[in-house]
């Protein structure tokens, strides 16, 4: 069969990108336990600067008041050269524990736990084996993102500030250095009085007694900050997706989605994440640079630790508050990512002032933020407080939830509304008494409206909001649409551009001794890249008997049976408008 220009792809091409594309769908569950640590080790030393600490507007002679117990940070991964110049003066040294006497002093399970715990091999030492030392770099190198920001905002106080507490949980012997044994690690570092988790590692789900262990962190004030993932998909990986965890998203030196990281609804917050220079373990004094998702979430982390030193009484979820309502919003000309990358970049030095919890008056509100708060709270200059919510991207609704709510309520009452803020109706109203843990209103817009009685109080509430997003892979087409009559299909773009990263399929079924004619109405997709197969029967399995691609209309197509598959595949790059396709029934 011949084919015009533009509108044909070879058996072989058509294949290999077939090939390609199902290997990385497909297998992506298998791979997730690797792809965080593996995607990772990409580079070597470099002389890169810290341009990640000025992107994340990490401050100098940083203020913080005085008095304050150190903030103790774990690192829950492969293991740490303790000896590296970067880290020294910064490893906690465990009080309850006399080194080198084989007791455990402290009753905590752990004998000589001194400078943290291998929880995998069962003794204190967290450094890799020597021969390893250039294999397991991980940990090495979040501890440096860690020292290296501290030292840049306190100087010679960063040390007595903050404080770090190694925990390995990857057995010296693995044969895969993949973290397997980070819930054991998280549930040590909960016990041994950690402030703040990094678990910058992760899978594509999560067990009833792991949850349990991060809930139990939750009750205990223990924030948990992890990296959203190194599979470049709207999927979720845990530990960051779940709930009261921290879920952190990389980006590149322009501020946009690096090309590694996850996305999805589930990240919080996005930080800088290639270029990395920081401590390496092949060396007391050496650096590499590296890339990913666990040095943005490092870098949140020893964020979230400048802010607890500036609000020392303030709780976790405050602190979560404070970076996610001072981050900086994003350029989101990518709808493929817009409201998938969490409330903004951060910016630690406006993170450390939150002026969301500082003043008394109105708060500033944008109302493009995907994720926030809003502060409902007493005001003598208002009686009525309103927020619009109306961040860009492919949304089908918001969740609030309400958090440290204090003071007298008196007659205070929040009300809902959906649609534009002309023409926003009202779907909810609550005395904030009576305000429930979570409301869900679907819209792409919302207005928000606190009532305050006259007589004054002195109420405080935090209503967080975020959006349930639409997969965009889904939004014209999913799955497999089975046809016995006679019609016609399109994939389901309309007068829109087609889907990223669609996955569709129909299955045209002819009466018994019959064939289909197909013919194309338009065509228009990427060329080589987005394509349209057609199987000879019900499955991918069967011949191929034609596959299209590119801008022009494809030839009359007739089956060789009664049945014909149609596939349409595209990637997460350009669009075309889509196509449109007539098919009838006919006699061989």
């Amino acid at each position: 069969m011949r084919h015009r220009t533009g509108a044909r792809l070879s058996v072989g091409m058509g294949l290999v990108v077939l090939f390609r594309r199902t290997v990385a769908r497909h297998c992506l569950a298998t791979l997730l336990s690797l792809c965080c640590m593996a995607s990772e080790a990409l580079a070597t030393d470099s002389a890169a600067g810290d341009w990640y600490l000025d992107a994340a507007r990490v401050p100098t002679e940083a203020t913080v008041p005085p008095g304050q117990p150190a903030v103790v940070i774990a690192i829950v991964d492969d293991g740490f050269r303790l000896s590296h110049q970067d880290l020294q003066g910064f490893i906690r040294t465990n009080p309850g524990e006399i080194p080198a006497n084989g007791i455990d002093d402290d009753g905590n399970g752990a004998v000589d736990d001194v400078q943290g715990w291998d929880v995998s091999d069962q003794d204190n030492d967290v450094e890799p084996a020597a021969e390893r030392m250039q294999e397991y770099y991980h940990g090495t190198h979040l501890a440096g993102v860690v020292t290296r920001a501290a030292s840049r905002a306190f100087g010679g106080k960063a040390r007595d500030l903050i404080q770090l507490l190694p925990v390995k949980a990857v057995s010296d012997q693995a044969t895969r250095t993949y973290v397997k044994d980070g819930y054991k690690g998280i549930e040590y570092a909960i016990n041994a009085g950690a402030d703040i988790i990094i678990s910058a590692w992760g899978v594509g789900h999560i067990s009833a007694p792991e949850e349990d262990i991060l809930e139990r962190a939750r009750r205990r004030g223990v924030l948990i900050v992890a990296s959203a993932g190194n599979v470049p998909q709207d999927i979720a990986q845990y530990p960051a997706a779940q709930d009261g965890v921290l879920a952190v998203a990389a980006l590149d030196h322009q501020g946009r989605k690096s090309g590694l990281s996850s996305y999805g609804d589930f990240v919080d917050l996005a930080a800088p994440g290639v270029d990395i220079q920081s401590a390496s373990s092949t060396g007391d004094n050496r650096h590499a640079v590296r890339q990913g998702s666990s040095q943005s979430a490092a870098l949140v982390a020893v964020a979230a630790a400048m802010v607890k030193l500036s609000h020392p009484s303030r709780s976790a979820s405050e602190l979560v508050a404070c970076l996610k309502q001072s981050a900086d919003l994003f350029d989101t000309t990518d709808s493929r990512f817009a409201a998938k990358l969490g409330a903004g970049t951060l910016n630690v030095a406006a993170a450390m002032r939150c002026d969301l919890l500082r003043n008394s008056g109105p708060q500033a509100h944008q109302p493009e933020r995907s994720q926030g708060y809003l502060r409902l709270h007493s005001s003598p200059e208002t009686q009525t407080m309103t927020w619009d919510i109306a961040p860009k991207g492919a949304i089908e609704g918001f969740e609030f939830k309400s958090h440290h709510r204090t003071g007298s309520f008196g007659g205070a009452i929040v009300n809902f509304y959906t649609g534009d803020s002309a023409q926003a109706q009202p779907v909810k109203r609550y005395p904030l008494s009576e305000l429930p843990e979570s409301v869900y209103l679907a819209g792409t817009t919302v207005r928000v409206t606190l009532e305050l009685p006259r007589a004054g109080n002195d109420l405080d509430t935090l209503l967080e909001y975020r959006p349930r997003t639409i997969d965009v892979s889904r939004q014209y087409c999913d799955g497999t649409v089975r046809l016995d009559a006679e019609g016609s299909i399109e994939e389901g773009s309309g007068a829109n551009d087609y889907a990223f990263n669609t996955d569709c399929k129909w299955l045209i079924t002819a009466p018994p001794g019959k064939v289909v004619r197909l013919w194309f109405t338009q065509f228009d997709t990427q060329p080589r890249t987005d394509l349209l197969y057609f199987f000879n029967g019900a499955g991918t399995h069967e011949k191929i008997m034609a596959m299209f691609s590119g801008p022009d209309l494809p030839p009359v197509l007739r089956t060789w049976s009664n049945q014909v598959l149609v596939w349409f595949v595209t990637n997460d790059a350009r669009q075309g408008r889509g196509w449109q396709m007539e098919y009838r029934f006919e006699d061989p």
